[in-house]
């Protein structure tokens, strides 16, 4: 008998699936307290307008109404909604930049928060709100970054001259990019612009907050990284940290918007107020309307190239827009420049960022954070590079990947595993990218044109270096044998807990069944950064290791004695037992173990515990190539993708049915992006006309094509047994490669997303 791993690598179900499909799991929203209050936000109607007064009085005259407040009431203590800053170092993004207020002085975007109420109900407390009165001072109000950023125009912040609110050049820069665009023989340039993507999770933002006699503030919400949420709210309230407890029920969904704080201020600013418990709720279409979307951002590329494919320089200039404050605006876009210059080997780089202030909804983290805005700019031009060298793309991709010991896409630590041409070469086998791919200067005739594209990547799976990057896990047995693992992720529907359980049953030796999870509360759990970066299985599994050889090591040492070995070496544990490896039926039950610990009349007594760490220093980015097949239709300019291939370096999948889950999840959100999903706000007005699920269209499963997934399994050695991540790189292949496909389908390139039947129509007829 010889140890075998019975839970990773098998699919598994996730165990929060039963009460979330039976509506048994309980949100936010569904929590109640004694006493409980419910808030309301009152948001403004003007773009961009000076707050001349507010009349509250009829509001708190209301019955049932227990508070009013404006921003003369609230903290004046500036604040960032995005708590990802203070976990970057210093030379990765400068610095924060605190713009925000719970309550706002000024408007600065149609639905900025300028005043919230507290009543008994819902009802009375949106009834408050209408009652609420305010007098403007209307400004002018700027709507692109171009026009924001001119000098002496309408200032948006006092702070930030020309609305510029932060400028960086890229940390790793390298050679003379001018140079390298000289000596290229072959040079392109493209522009690219993505929408404003709304994350459409299930669960809009809401909040429930309580502070105890002690002068101690719980709040229930969804956070995608509670102890840095934690850490920003004790700012926000002069608290000192340990009178913060910060509890993330059942999550719907959250793609990066839960990396920001939403009404969690305003619910425990009124909590305090009231001295009751405050639930804050908002609507879907304030959710829409009021903050939270992916960066957009305006990109410029110079590429340049040998005949032979090698690359000579890439220069990236990106302006970003960052609504009308800075949230995620800043580090979306410094981590575009991240994997955009840093994914392929190339002597000469520059990139340099811009973020502008604008009078529109704020901008937020989104899956695929910075990489997907690049990568739509990037791959295409890669393939403009290839087309003007007459090379395959496959092949011009091929001679610029980078090899295991090179740079990462952080340039300081090397690449300790890369399984990325192995990744092309099965995608494009599988795809029948030989039969397909017909030629640069083959041309296509009719009116439905089918085309195929590809396209590769490589995304954090931890970044080790750029991040505060340490995770901690907890383990301990119960008298039956069976464990609980306290970890702090955010499960989020990804599957985290369920492959951590896997990891933690099979370092042990335990049944996966027998492995219970506790987790989303700061005072149970240890510290973690939070949900992102698609970290979680790398960094917090290796933490579970680490716990999980801690508790084997103990369990050994026991049945030794028991078994009568000398060395442990001599012992294994599996399916429950510890058992000697030369003689496995000889073996004692972990429970027994267990028991005795515990209900020991001698004094050797002690329940059977242990806590694991891990820092990541290495670097271990996952890779992926994709391919998308489509059929473009040049009389309407529809495009039908018939199929998509995403072959990905997994390292070793813990849960294989998870980790295809994740992939096809990721593809239906890039889909989306790429031929649907287009925020648009009223420059006349300043209004968001993308205000609901019927003014903003998202896929559904009938536009889902066919979708092949392609796990490329060769264990990375820094990761718990071999695995890498898988949360965020289904969104980044696809757009690019879909735009690649239009173009070899009928010849144009569409620049701004989403790539829709009115671009193509427009670039065919000027084409023509």
């Amino acid at each position: 008998m010889t140890q075998e791993l019975h839970s990773v690598g098998k699919s598994k179900i996730k165990r929060d699936s039963a009460p979330k499909l039976t509506g048994k799991a309980l949100f936010t929203a569904d929590m109640k307290m004694p006493d409980m209050l419910e808030g309301r936000i009152f948001r403004s109607t003007e773009a961009h307008a000076n707050i001349v007064k507010i009349d509250t009085s009829k509001a708190k005259a209301l019955p049932g109404v227990m508070a009013v407040v404006t921003h003369d009431d609230v903290p004046k203590r500036p604040f960032t909604r995005s708590t990802m800053a203070e976990g970057l170092p210093s030379f990765a993004y400068e610095e924060e930049v605190l713009d925000q207020y719970i309550l706002s002085e000024k408007s600065r975007y149609v639905g900025d928060w300028i005043a919230a109420v507290a009543a008994v109900d819902v009802y009375t407390a949106e009834k408050a709100l209408d009652l609420i009165t305010v007098e403007y001072e209307k400004l002018t109000a700027v709507y692109d970054p171009f026009e924001a950023s001119k000098p002496k125009g309408p200032i948006i912040h006092e702070s930030a001259k020309d609305n510029i609110a932060s400028a960086m050049e890229h940390p790793f820069n390298c050679g003379e990019v001018e140079k390298g665009l000289e000596e290229a023989d072959v040079v392109v340039e493209l522009t690219g612009k993505n929408s404003r993507q709304k994350h459409c999770h299930l669960e809009p933002d809401s909040a429930l907050a309580s502070w105890g006699t002690d002068g101690r503030l719980t709040m229930i919400s969804p956070s995608q990284g509670a102890h840095m949420a934690k850490k920003h709210f004790a700012k926000i309230f002069d608290l000192p940290e340990k009178n913060i407890r910060w509890i993330s029920p059942d999550i719907g969904g959250g793609f990066g918007a839960r990396l920001a704080l939403g009404v969690e201020p305003v619910a425990a600013f009124l909590a305090r107020v009231t001295a009751k418990p405050v639930r804050v709720t908002t609507t879907r279409e304030e959710d829409f309307a009021g903050w939270g979307g992916r960066t957009e951002q305006h990109q410029t590329m110079k590429l340049g190239a040998k005949k032979d494919g090698s690359l000579t320089a890439l220069d990236l200039k990106i302006v970003s827009d960052s609504g009308a404050y800075f949230s995620h605006s800043g580090t979306t876009s410094a981590v575009n420049m991240q994997h955009t210059l840093g994914l392929f080997r190339c002597p000469n780089v520059h990139g340099e960022l811009k973020v502008v202030y604008t009078n529109t909804p704020i901008a937020s983290g989104f899956r695929g954070y910075g990489n997907v805005e690049g990568a739509f700019v990037l791959q295409q031009g890669m393939d403009m590079l290839a087309e003007k060298a007459n090379m395959d793309p496959i092949d011009f991709r091929m001679k610029n990947i980078k090899e295991v010991g090179e740079p990462s896409f952080f340039i300081p630590v090397p690449l300790d595993h890369c399984a990325l041409k192995e990744c092309i070469a099965r995608g494009a086998e599988k795809i029948g990218w030989k039969e397909k791919w017909k030629g640069w200067n083959t041309k296509n005739e009719g009116r439905y044109r089918k085309g195929i594209g590809m396209s590769v990547m490589n995304h954090a799976s931890g970044a080790g270096g750029f991040l505060l990057e340490h995770s901690s896990a907890i383990i301990k047995l119960n008298e039956d044998g069976s464990a609980v693992l306290t970890v702090s992720p955010c499960e989020m529907g990804q599957g985290i807990l369920c492959a951590l359980s896997q990891i933690a049953a099979d370092t042990i030796g335990i049944d996966f069944e027998d492995v219970q999870v506790v987790t989303g509360d700061t005072d149970v759990t240890l510290f973690d950064i939070g949900s992102h970066a698609s970290r979680s299985t790398l960094v917090i599994g290796n933490a579970v290791v680490d716990a999980g050889n801690k508790i084997k090591a103990i369990l050994l040492e026991s049945a030794a004695e028991k078994l009568q070995k000398k060395g442990v070496e001599e012992l294994d544990v599996s399916d429950g037992k510890v058992f000697v490896k030369a003689s496995p039926e000889s073996f004692v039950e972990v429970k027994e173990i267990a028991f005795e610990a515990i209900y020991n009349y001698t004094d050797s007594g002690a329940h059977i515990s242990a806590t694991g760490s891990y820092l990541s220093t290495s670097h271990n980015p996952s890779f992926q190539a994709g391919f998308a097949e489509v059929e473009v239709d040049t009389e309407t300019g529809q495009v039908n993708i018939l199929r998509i291939v995403l072959a990905h370096d997994i390292g070793k999948a813990i849960n294989p049915l998870q980790v295809e889950g994740q992939l096809e999840g990721g593809a239906a959100q890039a889909i989306g992006l790429a031929l649907y999903e287009d925020f648009v706000v009223d420059t006349q007005n300043g209004h968001t006309l993308s205000d609901s699920f019927s003014t903003y269209k998202i896929p559904s499963t009938l536009d889902m094509p066919p979708i092949d997934i392609i796990l490329v399994e060769d264990p990375a050695p820094a990761g718990p047994f071999g695995a890498k991540g898988v949360g965020e790189p289904g969104m980044v292949n696809i757009t690019p490669s879909i735009a690649n496909a239009i173009y070899d389908a009928v010849g144009v390139r569409i620049e701004t997303m989403p790539l829709s039947p009115e671009k193509i129509l427009a670039a065919l007829k000027a084409k023509n």
